[in-house]
């Protein structure tokens, strides 16, 4: 895992929403990894790899009025245009929206933490 430091924006599907300053979204390259280990009485164990999908865990944006409708529009499209942007370095995928319902604060207009997971197989693009 790489922490991604101050996030700036997040670009869905072509539409930029603002990222709130206290977000702190987590880069999960994926990959194989040792997900699960079988114990033995003896003391021995065996570990068990398990493909881990790519995502970024997380997140959280700024909806405005103007956008509702292309963030509503982002969260029912598979397979969509996703780039992370942040001081640093921008990571780029191709990926769903995962978290359920799309909820939007009405007082803040934030809505409440996602993920987004890479869902073509090529990972997270890192510049």
């Amino acid at each position: 895992m790489a922490r991604c430091g101050d996030a700036v924006s997040l670009t869905l599907n072509g539409t930029k929403f603002a990222i709130p300053k206290d977000t702190e979204p987590v880069v999960i390259d994926g990959g194989l990894k040792i997900t699960e280990t079988q114990e033995y009485g003896d003391g021995t164990g065996d570990s068990y790899m398990s493909y881990v999908l790519p995502k970024i865990t997380g997140l959280r944006v700024k909806v405005p009025a103007s956008l509702e409708d292309a963030w509503q529009n982002a969260c029912s499209t598979p397979d969509i245009p996703i780039i992370l942007e942040t001081i640093s370095r921008t990571y780029e995928l191709t990926g769903s929206i995962i978290g359920g319902e799309a909820e939007i604060s009405t007082t803040r207009n934030m809505t409440n933490e996602f993920e987004v997971h890479c869902t073509d197989g090529t990972g997270i693009r890192k510049s």
